[in-house]
């Protein structure tokens, strides 16, 4: 994907994720998942992705997408996002899954500290080459939904298969004690017309799947640029 494209991509991830999270929060139709067994479990804590932990500095975040994916730190771009100013570090993974044989990992430095407040991680449309009828899309966002149903968040802080303001799949929503969030969407968006194609009449264009997997520190004061009041 060409620069341009992915920072477009990115552009509204920060804004689109705290609208997204709290209008599906406050729907009272979610779906909620079943009540976990009685015992003593350690509360499943959102704090980043693998060795990447909420908080870091740049440096230190390259250093676990180093270890993590075993990749050379030159290999990891780094753009800025020119709407919320934030640094954007990105890697392309191959296998993170068995169903996800490619996916882009991003992590977001903040505007002001920067420092790491937000990890998304795409797969299908517009990661990589993906066909309409592509299943192991949604296979990997189902290995995901088990894995995350699996883990030890409060009955009252999980929402499973719900729907986005955009219509497409909130497949799990976790929040943990100090108020992170994790978040797994499916959708589909639209197949971009081939060069002479014309589409039939009365028939849409195909849709291609995509997946996305969100880690935010803290969704309701995201570190992101913003006008100051009296500046407009």
């Amino acid at each position: 994907m060409r620069t341009g494209a992915r920072l477009a991509a990115l552009a509204p991830t920060a804004a689109l994720m705290g609208s997204a999270i709290t209008a599906v929060a406050q729907s009272p139709a979610a779906g909620t998942a079943p009540l976990a067994p009685a015992g003593e479990v350690k509360p499943y804590a959102v704090d980043g992705f693998r060795t990447a932990k909420f908080g870091m500095d740049e440096a230190a975040v390259k250093r676990a997408i180093a270890a993590d994916f075993s990749v050379k730190e030159s290999t990891i771009t780094r753009e800025t996002n020119p709407i919320d100013r934030t640094t954007v570090l990105t890697i392309t993974a191959k296998d993170v899954l068995p169903e996800i044989a490619v996916a882009r990992v991003h992590y977001i430095l903040g505007y002001k500290d920067k420092k790491l407040f937000q990890i998304v991680l795409t797969w299908g449309a517009g990661t990589s080459e993906t066909q309409p009828g592509n299943t192991s899309v949604l296979a990997g966002a189902q290995e995901l939904l088990n894995y995350f149903v699996g883990q030890s968040f409060k009955p009252e802080n999980r929402i499973v298969n719900a729907q986005t303001a955009d219509g497409n799949a909130l497949l799990f929503q976790g929040t943990d004690e100090k108020g992170r969030i994790v978040q797994l969407q499916y959708g589909t968006v639209a197949e971009a017309p081939k060069k002479g194609e014309t589409t039939e009449e009365g028939k849409g264009p195909a849709r291609i799947p995509y997946g996305r997997l969100v880690y935010v520190e803290d969704p309701k004061n995201m570190d992101i640029f913003k006008i100051k009041p009296g500046q407009f």
